[in-house]
């Protein structure tokens, strides 16, 4: 069906009022790369009558507290679901594999995570003294202040400094400009196996989700994940056509796995409804089926 067209934007429209979406289980958090706070997201969450969060942050759960006692505030009887977003690698490529459901206390995944945030730190340094080699020198108080507002830093800091800075017009800008080209020479040093990834997040507790996956993922490479522990696949997020969403969601009922989705909001950019707390997410059923994988008690 031909996108763009009358008829099949009618069909999305007819598709998504008969699955309405009641979690967004994709949320980013200036505990890591977001611009809202924990408490913002939670805010921005009830006020989309949403039933549950999940606080997916970059190898931290440095946000989920400030959420849960911002939901508990509200009184609206918004879940916020633990989560996690764990950058890791398959095959040679970097995959992230979401967590739901953690105990936020599993200290085999804490400490996993505090040496992923490590890596990264020293990564953002890598950066910055790159950049600065380059010519590009940011304030060291500036750079400071990032790292000290953050628990885990990232190239979204990055993008930011550089407009902050005036060196870059947008973060679209800088990461075109300045960091994609530096990519090379700033080697990633925070990647872990996917199967680590998996088994850490299964070890709390907790579901494993692929984020966000490419248009070219095949059955065999998913099932090659799901021999590894994985048991479930994002497919909803903004960068899913109608097209590659169903194609997901017949490869996960193919493989026998459960479906999770979310907007991936960082915070108010881009522009637009598509990253916005509650644009993209799960239905009741999908919520369910994934609380009951991980043990926990389906909602009523």
């Amino acid at each position: 069906m031909p996108r763009g067209q009358p008829f099949t934007a009618l069909c999305q429209a007819i598709a998504a009022h008969a699955r309405p979406i009641v979690a967004d289980l994709h949320l980013h958090t200036t505990a890591s790369d977001g611009e809202y706070t924990p408490s913002q997201v939670v805010a921005l969450a009830v006020r989309e009558g949403l039933s549950a969060v999940a606080v997916t942050d970059h190898d931290t759960l440095g946000g989920l507290a400030a959420a849960e006692s911002a939901a508990a505030a509200f009184g609206r009887g918004l879940q916020v679901i633990a989560g996690v977003e764990c950058s890791a690698e398959f095959e040679g490529r970097e995959v992230h594999i979401l967590g739901y459901h953690v105990c936020p206390t599993d200290t085999r995944l804490l400490d996993a995570l505090e040496v992923a945030c490590a890596r990264r730190r020293k990564r953002f340094q890598a950066y910055l003294t790159h950049l600065a080699t380059s010519g590009v020198v940011l304030p060291s108080g500036l750079a400071d202040t990032v790292i000290a507002g953050a628990v885990s830093v990232g190239r979204r800091h990055l993008a930011g400094l550089l407009v902050r800075c005036g060196v870059a017009r947008s973060r679209y800008d800088a990461f075109r400009r300045f960091l994609e080209p530096s990519a090379n020479a700033v080697p990633r040093t925070h990647l872990i196996p996917a199967a680590d990834a998996i088994r850490l997040i299964r070890g709390a507790g907790g579901v494993a989700s692929l984020a966000h996956p490419p248009a070219e993922i095949t059955e065999t490479h998913l099932g090659l994940l799901r021999d590894l522990g994985l048991q479930a696949v994002e497919v909803a997020f903004p960068a899913a056509t109608a097209g590659h969403a169903g194609r997901l969601r017949a490869l996960a009922a193919a493989l026998g796995l459960a479906v999770t989705g979310g907007s991936d909001c960082h915070g108010p950019e881009p522009t637009g409804r598509v990253r916005t707390i509650g644009s993209k997410g799960v239905t009741r059923d999908e919520l369910d089926a994934l609380r009951q994988l991980s043990g926990h008690s389906a909602s009523t």
